[in-house]
């Protein structure tokens, strides 16, 4: 299949796991998004009340809801229009869903160039077969200094090639590969999704080709209570760019 027919299929499973995932999620998070990811994007977004975000891929709309509490005007989207349903049952407060794809540039550019003071992704670029459109959109999307803080799975420590023996040490088979799988994302999903592993080389050159720079790099772990082996290493990562 080509990146086309890959996006529809993994739209068709976002549409299909929207429920489990909800179910899964629910109104607060896990564990994973309030202690590794959340606080950390709130930091580096440092926006302030009445600044306007872009959530890109909000799936049922968790981290679009926390920024919103704290007065941010918040426009999220996703591929997937259960996702976006199962989202608006929560609060809407301060929020405007939209059905759009974020590897289609009239969809992108239809929220107004210059519009935002911020954009964010989260657990969502590592599940997209291109990128390109959306860096280059971003760059039109957001003000001078505006700032895309994204958060991946960590693709050196947390991938297809990466496992722990029984020691709980790391073995890493593969890392400069860009490659394509599929997986599970929460327990009890119906269908396996995609998973699109590249090195972090690869989101940098993104952002350098189209007007960013990296001012901000954080990889969170767990305290060695909750998790053995990522309290040694970091199962995600963020990073902030921002538009010069």
């Amino acid at each position: 299949m080509n990146n086309q027919e890959i996006n529809q299929k993994n739209k068709e499973i976002w549409n299909a796991n929207a429920e489990n995932w909800d179910s899964y999620m629910g109104e607060m998070g896990n564990r994973w998004h309030n202690d590794l990811i959340a606080p950390q994007s709130v930091e580096l977004l440092n926006l302030k009340e009445g600044d306007k975000l872009l959530d890109v891929g909000c799936g049922n709309g968790l981290f679009a809801r926390r920024m919103a509490k704290l007065g941010i005007k918040v426009t999220a989207f996703d591929f997937a229009q259960v996702n976006i349903d199962k989202a608006k049952k929560y609060s809407t407060k301060n929020i405007d869903y939209k059905v759009l794809d974020a590897t289609e540039e009239v969809d992108l550019l239809s929220l107004g160039e210059g519009g935002f003071q911020g954009a964010v992704s989260h657990m969502t670029l590592m599940d997209m077969p291109t990128l390109g459109v959306l860096f280059a959109s971003l760059s039109k999307l957001l003000i001078k200094n505006g700032v895309f803080v994204f958060s991946i799975q960590h693709p050196v420590f947390n991938s297809n090639s990466a496992s722990e023996d029984e020691r709980n040490n790391l073995i890493l088979s593969e890392y400069i590969q860009k490659e394509n799988y599929m997986g599970m994302a929460v327990p009890g999903q119906e269908h396996e999704q995609y998973y699109f592993h590249r090195p972090i080389s690869t989101y940098f050159e993104l952002a350098f080709k189209n007007g960013f720079v990296v001012d901000g790099y954080v990889e969170p772990t767990f305290s060695k209570e909750q998790d053995s082996f990522y309290s040694k290493f970091p199962p995600v990562l963020l990073v902030r760019l921002r538009k010069l």
